[in-house]
């Protein structure tokens, strides 16, 4: 009895030693016994699902930190887009409102010039206005000893570009543009005196423009004046307008043009040319409106040429306020045989530059 007894003991503790067989595709881990001890195989299952469930809580941390990324990104977007739409909004806004003061600033210096505001008082002007006026004839034969043709001789060829006039013994006022021109012919630079029958000619030594005349300058007017220096003396001189008179020049004055207008002009023998009209407006250097001492520039009426680009302009006194510069031209677009062209034709305006526009000439 005592041999069966512990013959069945063992038997009982093999049974209790073996280890379960573990289906294929794994069985779930073996509880732990009293002691809180597991096999080996529990043991790594146990890591295993560990490590899963750690890694699957951390792919879902980094995608929501990810979904928190990109909705912080968009919202980023949209507040930069409308931060640059706002800062492009407001350049606009500042660009419009440069223009519209650009454009409020030229009306208000465009009416302080008409009406005198903002600008320094004007000395007052020097001379007075004289009282005897003159008729064109005597105004013709006081001045026909100081009017010049400015040409040049070129292989014993003698040419005209323009008109000039004596201010003083050795200097002749005309025009910038007329230097340009004469000076584009070659050869040398003459003047020869009215009514001399070639006999009184000059050579021109020296000349020099106003500063801030601009040659070739489309559709912008620049002071069109210049001297000349010769090299000898000048029987006589005209006598130019005082402060006073320039001032007082408007619309109706008389104007009086001496000079020798396109094919009259003879630069071998010269003789004067008398014209006579009407200024019809008097403005400023850019053509608007401007105070007295600033109204430089003087349209008038009389029928010039070409050749009277340098031509002194007198008034009913006798003495000169301009300089005759040039004449303004009407265009018209036509069809003609189904071809555009313009069509150019002469108007009755004309242009002069009062003449204390020399007093910023350099001496030549």
């Amino acid at each position: 009895m005592r041999a069966s007894s512990i013959a069945m003991l063992r038997s009982n503790d093999k049974r209790g030693r073996e280890t379960p067989a573990v289906e294929q595709g794994g069985a779930p881990p073996r509880a732990p016994d009293a002691d809180g001890r597991v096999d080996v195989e529990t043991a790594q299952r146990i890591v295993r699902d560990a490590v899963v469930r750690a890694v699957q809580r951390e792919e879902k941390a980094v995608a929501l930190v990810r979904a928190r990324a990109d909705e912080a990104r968009r919202k980023v977007a949209r507040h930069n887009l409308l931060l640059g739409l706002g800062v492009a909004a407001a350049l606009v806004a500042v660009a419009v409102a440069g223009v519209v003061a650009f454009r409020s600033r030229r009306a208000a210096d465009a009416l302080a010039r008409e009406v005198g505001l903002g600008l320094a008082p004007a000395a007052r002007p020097s001379g007075a206005i004289p009282e005897q006026v003159l008729s064109g004839r005597a105004i013709f034969e006081q001045n026909r000893q100081a009017l010049y043709v400015m040409g040049y001789t070129v292989d014993n060829r003698i040419g005209g570009c323009c008109s000039a006039f004596a201010i003083a013994p050795d200097l002749l006022a005309t025009n910038a543009h007329c230097i340009r021109d004469c000076r584009a012919r070659g050869g040398t630079s003459i003047a020869t005196l009215n009514d001399s029958m070639g006999k009184t000619r000059f050579r021109i030594v020296a000349m020099s423009s106003h500063p801030a005349y601009k040659s070739g300058a489309e559709g912008i007017i620049t002071p069109d004046v210049a001297l000349l220096r010769i090299d000898g003396k000048a029987p006589r001189t005209v006598k130019l307008a005082n402060d006073a008179e320039l001032r007082a020049i408007g619309p109706g004055d008389d104007a009086y043009v001496l000079g020798f207008p396109g094919r009259l002009m003879d630069p071998l023998s010269p003789s004067a040319t008398f014209l006579e009209g009407r200024i019809g407006r008097v403005t400023g250097i850019d053509g608007e409106a401007a105070a007295p001492d600033r109204a430089v520039l003087i349209q008038h009426d009389a029928v010039t040429r070409g050749g009277n680009s340098g031509s002194p302009i007198f008034n009913q006194y006798g003495h000169v306020i301009g300089i005759h510069a040039a004449h303004i031209d009407d265009e018209d677009d036509v069809t003609i045989d189904g071809r555009k062209a313009t069509v150019t034709q002469s108007s009755p305006f004309r242009l002069g530059m009062r003449i204390d526009l020399l007093q910023g000439v350099p001496a030549p």
